[in-house]
């Protein structure tokens, strides 16, 4: 910037002042922040879905498991599941999907009351069962799911006639 004075001197006087250089460090931060919270969302949007399909996937099978206890006790269908949950690194309770941990508890109240499966079984199972925290959860499989809030408001006074 040129700056003429009363004596007739120009002097160029650089105007990289604070203000200026406030406003490009701004500029050139801007983009990183939105990628950066555009990342997040993403990541966190991946991260449910492989959740949610890691849940899905357990549940078929304990379906299957539970499916087989039902029709068959057997020590051999008890030891399946044993081995099946050996490999299981961690049993998602949640509240808001329940369906998984109640099958499995369906299905080690059908073992542990069974003749048919041997106590060594019982035994493996109850333990693999402890370790994965699934009877510590017992207490939430009887209490309704938490109600998602709506926003959209429903009259629900008139349904008597």
């Amino acid at each position: 910037m040129v700056h003429t004075f009363a004596f007739g001197e120009e002097v160029y006087i650089d105007s990289t002042g604070m203000g200026d250089s406030l406003f490009e460090g701004m500029f050139s931060i801007f983009p990183i922040v939105i990628i950066s919270i555009i990342a997040l969302i993403v990541f966190a949007v991946m991260a449910g879905i492989r959740n949610q399909v890691k849940t899905n996937s357990l549940l078929k099978d304990m379906q299957q498991f539970a499916s087989d206890l039902a029709d068959h006790p057997s020590d051999e269908s008890a030891n399946r599941l044993a081995d099946y949950l050996r490999d299981v690194t961690s049993f998602p309770v949640e509240r808001t999907q329940m369906e998984p941990f109640r099958v499995a508890l369906g299905s080690y109240h059908l073992i542990m009351e069974s003749s048919h499966v041997h106590d060594e079984t019982k035994e493996r199972i109850d333990r693999q069962y402890k370790r994965l925290g699934i009877l510590d959860g017992e207490k939430f499989a009887d209490e309704p799911a938490p109600r998602r809030r709506s926003s959209s408001h429903h009259d629900h006074h008139n349904h008597h006639m």
